[in-house]
């Protein structure tokens, strides 16, 4: 009893009590793995695995734990929709550059289906870092393929294909961009 006042701890459902008494006593090593694992959900960005997922779930497991104090629900519900405008953001970049660089209908959907075939294929091949090479090589070849089948104009498919590759390395900078943003703001509230 005089731990829990010392404490003061907020409003928890019986099962999540242990568990945060557990944090606590760790409080000093608590702030040291928060930053560690918000860092990994940075770092899981750039290889097209879902880091901002991690990172506003990892909102959401804090809130849990402390009844939402001082990560308010609404606060944990503006990092998913972060999350989710990342990957639209990324996965719609790269056809929005092929369209730039002159590309037609068929070159943006090329992006589309490209980056993400060679994302899929390329984890297969080689795990994490294949999937940023898969995704990047596979906007440029679908782009390329779509707009010379569509055509039969060599140059104006490559100059495409390049818009779409450039489309999908900005799309992934933007995502860690997000990321980045996301982590100060839990930064911000919790510190």
């Amino acid at each position: 009893p005089e731990r829990e006042a010392a404490v003061r701890m907020p409003p928890l459902h019986s099962g999540l009590r242990d568990a945060y008494a557990l944090l606590v006593d760790l409080r000093g090593a608590r702030k040291s793995w928060l930053a560690l694992i918000l860092a990994i959900g940075v770092l899981l960005i750039p290889f097209g695995l879902p880091g901002t997922f991690v990172i506003a779930g990892l909102a959401l497991v804090h809130g849990l734990l402390t009844g939402f104090v001082p990560l308010t629900l609404t606060f944990v519900v503006v990092l998913f929709a972060l999350a989710v405008l990342a990957e639209v953001i990324e996965f719609f970049l790269g056809a929005a550059a092929a369209k730039k660089f002159g590309g037609s209908k068929y070159a943006m959907w090329g992006a589309i289906i490209g980056g993400f075939s060679g994302a899929v294929f390329a984890t297969g091949i080689m795990p994490v870092i294949g999937t940023l090479i898969g995704a990047f090589a596979g906007a440029f070849i679908g782009a390329f393929l779509f707009e010379y089948l569509h055509l039969k104009n060599f140059d104006n498919a490559l100059r495409v294909g390049f818009g779409a590759f450039l489309g999908a390395v900005s799309g992934k900078l933007m995502k860690l961009t997000l990321g980045i943003a996301m982590v100060v703001m839990i930064g911000y509230n919790l510190f």
